[in-house]
C-alpha cells in the first residue's frame, strides 16, 4: 500500500520527468531545424534513431496500453516507421558521398531518457506519457525532414525526407487528436 509520502514522490518523478522530455524535446527541435536541415549525416543519423525510439516507444504501448485506440496507433508507428528505416538506410547506401559513418543501431542519449520514463509511467498515466512524447517527437521528426526536405545537401536523402514528411505530419495529428480524446 502506498502511503502519501509514496504518492508524492511519485507525482514528483512523473513531473520531472516529463519536464525533461520536453525540454529534451525542445532541444532536439532546435537541431532538426539547424545541422539536421542542411547536413545529409546529420538527418539520416537524426532520422535513423528516431525511428529507433518510434519503433521501441510503440513496441511497449502495445504491451502495456489500455486503450484500443493508442494501441492502434502504436501498430501504424511500427509499420511505418520501420518503412521510413528501411528507404533511409538505403538511400543512405546509395549516397553519392562517400565516407559517411555507418547510422545508428541504438537510440542516443535523450531518447533513452524518454524510453525510461516511458517504462517508468504508472499504468494509469502510461497513455498519457506515450502520447505525450509521441507529440514531441513527431514535431521534431516534422522539423527534421521538412527542413532537409527543403535545405539537404543530398539529393537521395532529400527524396526520402520528402516523402516522409507527409506520414510523419498524419503521425502528428493522429497523436494530437488521440491525446485530445484521452
Amino acid at each position: 500500500m502506498m502511503t502519501d509520502q509514496d504518492h508524492k514522490h511519485t507525482g514528483l518523478r512523473q513531473t520531472a520527468d516529463k519536464l525533461q522530455d520536453t525540454l529534451g524535446g525542445m532541444h532536439g527541435r532546435v537541431k532538426a531545424k539547424t545541422l539536421g536541415s542542411h547536413s545529409g549525416e546529420a538527418f539520416a543519423k537524426n532520422a535513423a534513431i528516431g525511428d529507433i525510439y518510434e519503433i521501441t516507444a510503440a513496441r511497449m504501448a502495445l504491451r502495456r496500453s489500455r486503450s484500443d485506440s493508442v494501441r492502434e496507433a502504436a501498430r501504424k508507428m511500427i509499420d511505418d516507421h520501420t518503412t521510413a528505416t528501411h528507404q533511409l538506410r538505403s538511400a543512405y547506401r546509395m549516397s553519392e558521398t562517400a565516407g559517411l559513418p555507418e547510422l545508428p543501431t541504438e537510440v542516443d542519449m535523450r531518447r533513452r531518457k524518454m524510453l525510461e520514463h516511458l517504462e517508468a509511467a504508472p499504468d494509469e498515466k502510461f497513455d498519457d506519457t506515450y502520447l505525450d512524447q509521441q507529440v514531441l517527437a513527431h514535431k521534431e521528426t516534422v522539423d527534421l525532414m521538412t527542413g532537409y526536405a527543403s535545405s539537404g545537401d543530398n539529393w537521395q536523402l532529400r527524396s526520402v525526407a520528402e516523402s516522409t514528411a507527409p506520414v510523419v505530419q498524419r503521425h502528428l495529428a493522429m497523436m494530437e487528436k488521440l491525446h485530445a480524446t484521452l
